[in-house]
């Protein structure tokens, strides 16, 4: 069926679809953040369009005359395919090898031997789109692989690349060793031009699914995490903790949750200004993902206070990850006139409860106890005979009344 298909009837089926989704991709690229990827990408299939369009406006007997502009406009497509595949991950345009294939192909078109010969030219073109396709599928792993998270991502886009490479490369074998028929009633052009189309477009379609995909990755990374520390926030713990505590109980493990306050923040925001309150409390985030274990759950709770979730974990692996917090934190260099100091409650679960509610009340009930006992300093919650509230003291002391010179 393929066969009886007229490649100009398909050229200009496919010119107002090209240039339309083009336009599109390129208007979508230029609003909010504007994104190269979806640039580059546009102008690929507005330059196939272009390229089909110089197709099918030369009559037939003058195709050849055609032959250069249509492959270095194709070429260019695909340069621009793989530098939309760079930009995705990040990196630059490549100008010189952007511009490498169009001009190659040009000047040899300047050579009448090549524009005669149908075998040259299929080969030359194959090679030249194989080593772009190439490129592309190397930036899109080398992209993906730097980032576990895309891999998924990838999945589709490769696939479309790969296809595009073996068909290309299969195409170019036949040619090459059975020779081409002149011009356009050639019985596999119809079939190249489809399938170029079919690739470009769902190039793009691929792209914008990577895209979109990225963007609502952001969004949702925005949603649950601190601008500021980039630890989870409120919300994230109450989405992400909850499911945590349960799945750690229902195994029959232990859980422990942390809450540190910073001591004499409000001082330090008044007397060394916002700037320097808000070098402490990144500061203190990155104590945090220094000394926290793969799989616990670090949350900026709200101001000066922070959250550690840490499941498999019981009370004294809890006090010994405190000490460490303090310790830590003590050796942070913020250019004040003091050493900081936090100020942290320790409840576990299931003794403690088994809600995320119950478990924070009470270990803010043990943070205000490290409070009163002097600051700089872990207090552990404990149920007495009588029902009551009280604390544990570290082993290892934790600090005492008057250790730490500051006030609340």
């Amino acid at each position: 069926m393929m066969n009886s298909l007229h490649a100009r009837t398909l050229l200009i089926a496919e010119i107002p679809v090209l240039l339309l989704v083009g336009g599109l991709i390129i208007t979508a690229s230029l609003l909010g953040r504007r994104d190269r990827t979806l640039g580059w990408t546009g102008a690929a299939l507005l330059l196939v369009g272009m390229g089909f369009l110089l197709g099918v406006t030369d009559p037939l007997r003058a195709w050849e005359r055609s032959v250069a502009g249509f492959g270095a406009l194709l070429l260019l497509a695909h340069a621009c395919i793989w530098t939309g595949v760079r930009a995705f991950s990040g990196r630059p345009a490549l100008w010189v090898w952007i511009a490498a294939g169009p001009l190659i192909w040009c000047a040899l078109c300047l050579w009448p031997g090549f524009v005669s010969s149908g075998v040259a030219r299929a080969v030359a073109y194959g090679v030249s789109t194989l080593a772009y396709t190439g490129a592309s599928l190397w930036a899109l792993g080398v992209g993906a692989g730097g980032q576990g998270g895309k891999i998924r991502l990838a999945v589709l886009p490769f696939s479309i690349l790969l296809l595009h490479g073996v068909l290309t490369a299969a195409r170019m074998a036949v040619v090459a060793v059975t020779g081409p028929e002149p011009g356009l009633l050639r019985l596999d052009f119809p079939m190249a031009v489809f399938e170029g189309m079919l690739f470009f477009i769902g190039a793009a379609f691929a792209v914008l699914m990577m895209v979109g995909a990225r963007a609502e990755r952001r969004y949702r990374h925005a949603a649950l995490h601190d601008a500021l520390t980039d630890l989870a926030n409120r919300r994230a713990l109450f989405e992400q903790g909850g499911d945590l505590l349960q799945a750690a109980l229902s195994r029959g493990r232990t859980v422990a949750l942390l809450m540190c306050d910073l001591d004499r923040f409000k001082r330090i925001n008044d007397d060394c200004g916002h700037e320097t309150g808000d070098q402490v409390l990144a500061a203190f985030a990155g104590v945090l993902r220094r000394v926290v274990r793969k799989g616990d759950l670090c949350v900026r709770y709200g101001g000066e206070e922070f959250i550690v979730l840490s499941p498999d974990m019981d009370a004294e692996g809890a006090l010994g990850l405190a000490e460490r917090i303090r310790s830590q934190l003590r050796q942070c260099d913020c250019r004040l006139c003091e050493p900081l100091s936090v100020s942290i409650g320790i409840v576990c679960a299931p003794r403690g409860g088994t809600e995320l509610s119950q478990l924070l009340a009470r270990a803010d009930q043990a943070m205000y106890q490290a409070k009163e006992a002097g600051r700089d300093c872990a207090r552990l919650w404990m149920e007495d005979a009588g029902g009551e509230a009280s604390a544990a003291v570290p082993r290892n002391g934790g600090g005492g009344p008057g250790k730490h010179p500051v006030d609340a």
